[in-house]
């Protein structure tokens, strides 16, 4: 028999619903240990190491990860006010889900549960009773240094989503205090957007440039070679028509923040005018 102890009823609850998503009859014993809280008793022939591991991964990802990466925004990056460690904590979870940062997170560009996997795995000697909380304390140190860089991840993500907050703020501010300049502007997704006029003339770089030079621009940290947002703003219209095949599009989705109620969009097969829309 394979003796696991559990401080926490709930934890020992849900590693056994764990192992019952891996197979449908398992044999267990639970009973009640003063000093360890539950013991579980498992027969050692119905699951092998690997599920038995797994399953210890899917309870301390579940009741465990959070509380950790809360602690590590709070003692490693002194981060004090609940929401804000509440945020970072949901930011830090999109990391460690993300592809891209697996590289820098973890060995071999593995999931956080195949690497957490591969820890104990390496570490964890099932012919020994194994305790839970002694598990994460003292098993899963090297775990620790990549949450805390997933932490750090998650705090510059936190930071660019405030200062993409502020930038949609004031430039808001900044068009509604400005009057508008046409009537309907008309504009085609691609790479970079495509501008027309409401008579179906495509406006020219340089007619954009000249119209961005026109508005003090850096006011609000727009670049002078920025070809999306810049000439919207420097027309400054009353309404916007976006024709394309993808409105969650991030500049898409950046004018529309911007200019809100002006902006509608539409399939690209409706664009009106007799152009090649490519």
């Amino acid at each position: 028999m394979k003796n696991i102890y559990f401080r926490l009823d709930e934890e020992l609850i849900y590693f056994c619903e764990m192992l019952f998503h891996i197979k449908d009859e398992i044999y267990i014993q639970w009973k009640r240990d003063k000093e360890w809280g539950n013991e579980l008793l498992l027969e050692e022939r119905e699951l092998t190491e690997r599920e038995i591991i797994s399953s210890l991964v899917d309870v301390f990802i579940y009741f465990r990860l959070n509380r950790m990466i809360k602690k590590i925004a709070h003692d490693n990056y002194y981060y004090t006010d609940a929401d804000e460690i509440e945020r970072i904590c949901q930011l830090t979870n999109w990391v460690i889900s993300e592809k891209y940062y697996e590289t820098f997170l973890f060995e071999h560009n593995r999931s956080l549960k195949e690497y957490i996997t591969e820890l104990l795995m390496a570490n964890i000697d099932l012919s020994h009773p194994i305790h839970f909380d002694s598990l994460v304390t003292f098993n899963l140190k090297p775990l620790i240094k990549s949450l805390q860089r997933a932490v750090g991840y998650g705090i510059d993500e936190m930071k660019r989503e405030e200062d993409y907050q502020s930038f949609i703020q004031s430039t808001r501010e900044y068009i509604t205090r400005r009057k508008t300049k046409l009537n309907e502007l008309y504009i085609v997704q691609g790479e970079c957007f495509s501008f027309y006029k409401a008579n179906g003339k495509q406006y020219s770089s340089l007619e954009l440039r000249t119209l961005m030079h026109q508005e003090p621009l850096y006011l609000l940290g727009l670049d002078e070679n920025e070809m999306n947002l810049s000439p919207v703003i420097s027309l400054l219209p009353k309404s916007i028509y976006i024709y394309g095949d993808h409105p969650s599009e991030p500049k898409t989705l950046t004018l529309i923040n911007l200019f809100q109620e002006r902006v509608q969009f539409f399939p690209k097969e409706q664009f009106p005018f007799h152009v090649n829309v490519k």
